[in-house]
C-alpha cells in the first residue's frame, strides 16, 4: 500500500519529500495501518528501488525544484497502469464513504468477475473447469469442459480462453455467459498455445478473418482522441491535416471492428482496404433501409387512414 500511495501521488503532480512523506502517513493512518514508525528518507529511498523493481516505474528527482515525480509516459506495462488506476479509484471512493452525491456509477449486469480468482486456480493448477455456458444469439445452453488457459479482457468484458474438450479446440467464453462454475479436482496437461502471439492483430477476441492493413481517415476531433486513445497497439500515424487525421493498423477486420467504426458515424471513413470499406458501405445502406421503409408504412398508413 505504501508504493502505491507513492506512486499514486506522484503520477498527479511533482512534490517534495516532506509533502510526500505527509500523503504516504495519512494515507496509512486513514486504513487503520500502524504509523509507529518513521517514514524517513532512507525508507523512501529503498521504496523507490523496489518501486522500480516490481512496477518498472522510476521516480526522478529534481535537484532544482527539490522535487519528486513520474513521468506517466515511461509507465510502458498496461497492466501496472491498470492496477494503480483501479487502487487510485477504490481509494477515492473509500474516502467518500458514501458514493452519492460525488461519485455516479453505471448500472451494469455482472461481468462475471466473480469467476476469476476460481478459474485463475485453475489455470495456475491445471484443473479442468466445467460450466454451464449461454450464447447470446441462443435461446439454450450448453454444458462444457475445458482446458483453461488465461483470461482476457476486451473492452471491458472478461473473457476465458480454453482448449474445449468437445472437439480439442480453442475458444473464447465471456464470463458473463458463464454459469454453474465448477473447478474438479481432474488434472491435465499444459495446452500449446501462446495468447499474445495468437491474438496479437484481434480487435477484441476474434480472429476468425485474415489480419490486414486498415488504413482510417477520422476528422479532425475525432482524430485527436484516437491519437490520445488509439485504436490498437499497431496504430500509427499516416497523415495529418488541418482537417483529418489518417491512421493505419493491422488487424484481423472481424465483426469487432466493423462494430466498432460504425460507432463513429460520419467521424470516420475507411480507405483500406476495398473489401472493408464495402462491408461499412452495405451496412449503413440496410440500416438507412430500416428507416426508409418505416418511412414509407407511416406515409401509407396515414393515407389510408385519410
Amino acid at each position: 500500500k505504501r508504493y502505491l500511495y507513492v506512486i499514486d501521488r506522484l503520477r498527479s503532480r511533482p512534490c517534495s519529500f516532506s509533502a510526500l512523506q505527509d500523503h504516504v502517513m495519512s494515507k496509512l493512518e486513514q486504513d487503520d495501518i500502524d504509523t509507529t514508525f518513521e517514514y524517513a528518507i532512507r525508507t523512501f529511498e529503498r521504496d523507490k528501488k523496489d518501486i522500480t523493481a516490481l512496477f518498472g516505474i522510476v521516480i526522478q528527482y529534481n535537484r532544482k525544484d527539490k522535487t519528486y515525480a513520474i513521468d506517466e509516459e515511461e509507465i510502458e506495462d498496461q497492466s501496472v497502469t491498470r492496477m494503480i488506476d483501479v487502487f487510485s479509484i477504490h481509494h477515492a471512493l473509500q474516502e467518500g464513504n458514501k458514493l452519492s452525491p460525488s461519485v455516479f456509477l453505471e448500472k451494469r449486469k455482472s461481468l462475471g468477475t466473480e469467476h476469476i480468482y476460481g478459474i485463475i486456480h485453475a489455470i495456475q493448477n491445471l484443473y479442468l473447469l466445467q460450466f454451464t455456458h449461454q450464447k447470446h444469439w441462443e435461446d439454450f445452453s450448453t454444458q462444457r469442459e475445458v482446458k483453461p488457459i488465461a483470461i482476457k479482457e476486451s473492452q471491458q468484458r472478461w473473457y476465458l480462453v480454453a482448449l474445449d474438450k468437445k472437439n480439442e479446440t480453442v475458444k473464447t467464453f465471456g464470463l458473463d455467459r458463464i454459469s454453474n462454475l465448477k473447478i474438479t479436482d481432474t488434472k491435465f496437461k499444459p495446452v500449446a498455445y501462446n495468447v499474445e502471439t495468437e491474438f496479437q492483430h484481434a480487435f477484441g477476441v476474434e480472429t476468425y478473418e485474415a489480419a490486414e492493413k486498415v488504413v482510417l481517415e477520422f476528422s479532425k476531433q475525432q482524430g485527436n482522441y484516437i491519437k490520445t486513445f488509439p485504436l490498437h497497439k499497431s496504430q500509427r500515424i499516416v497523415k495529418e491535416t488541418e482537417d483529418a487525421v489518417s491512421i493505419e493498423i493491422f488487424i484481423h477486420t472481424t465483426n469487432d471492428i466493423k462494430m466498432e467504426l460504425l460507432k463513429y458515424g460520419s467521424n470516420v471513413k475507411v480507405i483500406a482496404p476495398i473489401s472493408l470499406q464495402n462491408d461499412i458501405k452495405n451496412r449503413i445502406s440496410e440500416m438507412s433501409n430500416l428507416y426508409i421503409k418505416k418511412k414509407k408504412k407511416e406515409e401509407f398508413v396515414h393515407l389510408f387512414s385519410k
